[in-house]
């Protein structure tokens, strides 16, 4: 078995295909079938079920995929040792949710890459438990988690800024409070975002029911449609300072037990390279200025 035959399997995974895979690798299409061969030979079954020209991921394949993700980050890692002489280089995989990758990252993603430009960052946008699942298993270097502050045995988690959060009304609302308004949906944002469980708390105090839903994953759309009148939400307040500054949304701020936190997060197993190091301290040092 050789390492290359787990990076072929992974592309393959990536990339849908065999032929895909061997184009973004630069291999001969032989060369791709014999290292999945040599996988499959070494456990002695498939990986993949072959139904005509398309190929899926079969429950053992899965299986080896998951278990062989951490590897091939860690493969990546002693690679880039070559290129790390205490100069930040090499590609940095950040997660954040939207709010804070649109209005607390910008200044930091700006001055990191004017100091260092060599360095190049992936960012991802998705909700909390899925960035943590991805720290896990090598995916993201490190997150900007926007979340109540939990303990995990594999993680770190270092609180940078409570983050106030608002109940946001539309202005021709009918009521300074929330309450139960047949003209007004209440707009989630997906599931798995921490705010949302929030606010569904919050309703269900107020006992508020919430038949009328919409949802989406975007706060951007959720703000939209607060401004057009067409529901409430609960947001980062950040994300509607300025309308609320020129009136055109109304807010309700709240305070909560177990507040929302922006929170460094990156695994205990995982070496800070010059690269993480850099952009965590130009993190904390903006952070300090919320």
């Amino acid at each position: 078995m050789e390492i290359r035959n787990f990076l072929t399997f992974k592309a393959i995974v990536e990339h849908g295909s065999f032929t895909k895979a061997a184009q973004a690798l630069n291999y001969a299409q032989s060369s791709i079938t014999s290292h999945v061969q040599a996988i499959e030979e070494y456990y002695g079954q498939p990986v993949f079920d072959r139904m005509g020209k398309r190929i899926t991921l079969n429950a053992f394949g899965k299986l080896v995929y998951q278990q062989s993700l951490p590897l091939l980050s860690s493969y990546e890692d002693v690679c880039n040792l070559k290129h790390e002489s205490g100069e930040p280089s090499g590609t940095l995989r950040i997660g954040a949710p939207e709010s804070t990758m649109i209005y607390r990252l910008s200044p930091i993603l700006r001055q990191y890459k004017e100091k260092y430009p060599q360095v190049e960052i992936v960012m991802h946008n998705a909700t909390c438990p899925a960035m943590r699942d991805q720290i896990r298993k090598g995916d993201l270097d490190m997150a900007i988690l926007l979340d109540r502050v939990v303990e995990e045995s594999d993680l770190i988690f270092e609180p940078l800024f409570v983050e106030p959060m608002s109940i946001i009304l539309p202005r021709e609302y009918p009521s300074e409070e929330i309450v139960d308004s047949p003209d007004h949906a209440v707009l989630y944002t997906e599931h798995g975002c921490s705010y949302r469980v929030l606010f569904q708390e919050v309703l269900e105090h107020k006992g508020i029911s919430a038949e009328n839903i919409i949802e989406t994953s975007s706060v951007e759309v959720i703000k939209q449609y607060v401004l057009c009148n067409l529901g409430i939400s609960f947001l980062p307040t950040i994300v509607v300072k300025k309308e609320i500054e020129n009136g055109e949304i109304r807010h309700i701020k709240q305070d909560c037990l177990q507040p929302i936190t922006i929170q460094l997060a990156y695994h205990k197993g995982k070496w800070l390279s010059p690269a993480m190091e850099a952009f965590m301290e130009f993190t904390r040092t903006e952070a300090a200025g919320w």
